[in-house]
This record gives C-alpha cells, sequence and structure tokens, in this order.
C-alpha cells in the first residue's frame, strides 16, 4: 500500500467512524441546532454564542459526509439548515451573528465572514440536500450583501455598520461559496461576485506574490497590522485560484502561476518543524511562531493539486500525531503555542470545516 493509499484509510476511519459520529451525537442540540464547542470528554459546552458561521459551516460537514456516503450525515445537515433558516435570517434578506442556546438572538450584526458561509452551506444544502430553498435564499442574500454591504472602493464592508481594518479573509470566503455556487448551479450574479474577489485579489491583496490581510478603508496596507502575512491563508488561496481556472473565471490571467507560487512560498517560508505557522511577515520571519490545525488541513490540498503527495502525507502525519491526537477520538486540539504547547480548553466544532475540506480532497484524489 503506498503512503496516500494508507493516508486516505487512516483519514477515513477517523472522519466516519470516529469523528462524524461524534459530533452528530454530542454536537447537536435537541432541537437540531449545532453547539459551539465541546469539551475534552465529549461534552457539549453551553451558555455560549452560537455563531450562524458555525451552524453554517456544521450544515456544510453533514452534506458534504453525505456525499461521501456517510448517510447518517443527511438527516443532520437537513436538520440543521432548518434551524438556520428559521432563527438567523433578519428582515432585510441578511443574516444575524448570533443566537444562544435557545435559538434566541443576541447579536443582529451582519457580517461577511458569516454571510460567505451561509452561502456556502447554502450551496452544500443544494447539492447534497436538493432543498428548494437554498437557491433562491442564496440569490436573496447575495442581493442584499451587494446593496447594504459593498463599499465605495471596492469588495464589501466587514460588518453593519462598517469597521477596521478591513480583510482580505472574508471575501476569500465569499469567493469560495461563488465557486461553489458556479460549479453546481451557475449565475451571473455568482460570477460577477467572484470575478469581483479575484479582481481585489489580484489588485490588493496579492503584493509581491504574497497575500496580504488587513488594509485600510481604500484597501492600502494598514498601517499597524499591514505587514502581516499568513501562510495558511497562501494555501487557501492557491487551492481557490486553482478552482476559478476550473470554474472557467480565470481565463487569460496570471494568477494560476501566481497560486503555485503563493504555495511555494507557503511551504518554503511558513512551514517550520514540519506545521505552518500563523503569522509571519512578507520576508518569512515569525511573527506568531504558534499553529493552529486549520492552516494544517488547508496545506493539504494545495500539496495534492501542485504535486506534492508526499508533503501531503506528511502533514496528515504531523496533525493525526498532535492536533488529533486526543484522549476521545474525534475530537482535536486546535491551538499550539510557539513552544509546542497547548493551553487550549474545548473544542471548537468551526474546525471540522476545515478538517472536512481537506479530508474530503483527499479521499476523492487518487491514490
Amino acid at each position: 500500500m503506498s503512503a496516500l493509499a494508507a493516508a486516505k484509510t487512516k483519514v477515513s476511519n477517523w472522519l466516519f467512524h470516529q469523528a462524524l459520529p461524534l459530533w452528530a451525537d454530542r454536537g447537536v442540540d435537541g432541537q437540531g441546532r449545532f453547539f459551539e464547542q465541546l469539551d475534552f470528554e465529549g461534552r457539549a459546552r453551553t451558555g455560549l454564542r452560537r455563531r450562524t458561521r458555525v451552524q453554517a459551516r456544521q450544515i456544510y460537514v453533514f452534506c458534504e459526509a453525505a456525499a461521501l456516503g456517510w448517510a447518517p450525515g443527511r438527516a443532520v445537515a437537513q436538520a440543521g439548515l432548518d434551524r438556520m433558516i428559521a432563527a438567523c435570517r433578519r428582515d432585510d434578506g441578511l443574516w444575524v451573528a448570533a443566537t444562544d442556546d435557545a435559538g434566541a438572538v443576541v447579536d443582529e450584526t451582519p457580517d461577511l465572514y458569516d454571510l460567505a458561509f451561509v452561502l456556502f452551506a447554502l450551496a452544500a444544502a443544494h447539492r447534497v440536500l436538493g432543498d428548494d430553498r437554498a437557491r433562491p435564499l442564496a440569490l436573496e442574500t447575495l442581493g442584499a450583501i451587494n446593496r447594504l454591504m459593498g463599499a465605495p472602493h471596492g469588495g464589501w464592508h466587514e460588518a453593519l455598520p462598517p469597521r477596521l481594518p478591513r480583510r482580505q479573509n472574508p471575501h476569500m470566503h465569499l469567493l469560495e461559496a461563488m465557486l461553489a455556487w458556479q460549479m453546481i448551479a451557475p449565475d451571473p450574479m455568482f460570477e460577477t461576485v467572484a470575478r469581483g474577489v479575484l479582481d481585489l485579489c489580484r489588485r490588493r491583496f496579492l503584493i509581491d506574490g504574497a497575500i496580504h490581510e488587513y488594509f485600510t478603508e481604500d484597501w492600502r496596507p494598514d498601517p499597524a497590522a499591514g505587514h502581516i502575512v499568513e501562510p495558511g491563508h497562501f494555501e487557501e488561496w492557491a487551492w481557490l485560484l486553482r478552482q476559478a481556472r476550473i470554474a472557467g473565471l480565470d481565463a487569460g490571467s496570471d494568477m494560476d502561476p501566481a497560486a503555485e507560487g503563493l504555495h511555494r512560498r507557503a511551504v518554503t517560508q511558513g512551514l517550520k518543524g514540519g506545521f505552518m505557522i500563523r503569522e509571519m511577515d512578507a520576508a518569512g520571519a515569525p511573527i506568531n511562531a504558534g499553529r493552529r490545525l486549520w492552516a494544517q488541513t488547508e496545506a493539504i490540498r494545495p500539496a495534492l493539486t501542485f504535486g506534492d503527495a508526499a508533503a501531503a502525507v506528511g502533514l496528515i502525519e504531523a496533525t493525526f500525531a498532535t492536533h488529533l491526537a486526543t484522549a476521545v477520538p474525534g475530537l482535536w486540539i486546535d491551538s499550539y503555542e510557539g513552544d509546542g504547547t497547548s493551553i487550549d480548553k474545548a473544542v471548537p466544532a468551526s474546525s471540522l470545516y476545515h478538517l472536512m475540506t481537506a479530508f474530503s480532497e483527499l479521499l476523492r484524489h487518487d491514490a
């Protein structure tokens, strides 16, 4: 058995026999809504804000699980979708930021990052569940984003009311959602928004071959934090730029070489001791040498895409040996400090989205 085939077996066993059954059982309340966190015994933590972005991410996770053949995922995803639609929509077509354990709204703020994941979850619901509400809701949501959150210097406001610094990250996830829609149910609105984000990437986010994070209102690097780059986001952008080309949205541009360049730069500058660090400057000097689980998983897909199967296997092995090496199988340690210790007190549900995007790509990849 090849190393990649062995990695696929390990991932499949963990995902379908440990993580998904655990989170479907203990990560969901009696209403079908998702908890924000489990503790390291696998018990739900209550009394926390339940962010709409987490509801949306978990809907995607269980839709994707169903698409991969894990039949229980369909009912979990459908219940979560029903509850999100019932509890989290605003009258203006946007969605709230958070609800409480009872489903009551505790933060009405529309946040672009949250909205991107709502759109992403709706795409999964359309693709896997065949839910007739998904596409109309996506178009309504996107129309409201354009109408109410469009910013005068391009892109969209972070939230309402607007806040600074501006970030590339919500725009990146909006592109992710638009690509998901374009690949299953194309629409001129999805294409226009996707092309708008790609243009921002070319003109603003990508500076001398590196994706920058924080900006002023008119998209100049933020004076305080504009020097910060994240190798994990290099990898996410590398993947999305390649997907944009596959979707036919990047014809005739130079962004495909930029995509591979971002992946290579993440590996050469951001990989320290076998893991992607949190933050560095554009020259590759660490700013925060700690690490998050999401950055490790986001590096797996570009490694497979750009022909680095051995690197993908290495990241998977390192992730299982540390982040996924929990006493209760199916949980994870989300973050480590620069010295290799972790101070995590709970397991964030939000990380399962990153694990699923990486592992589903691996499982579909020819070993």
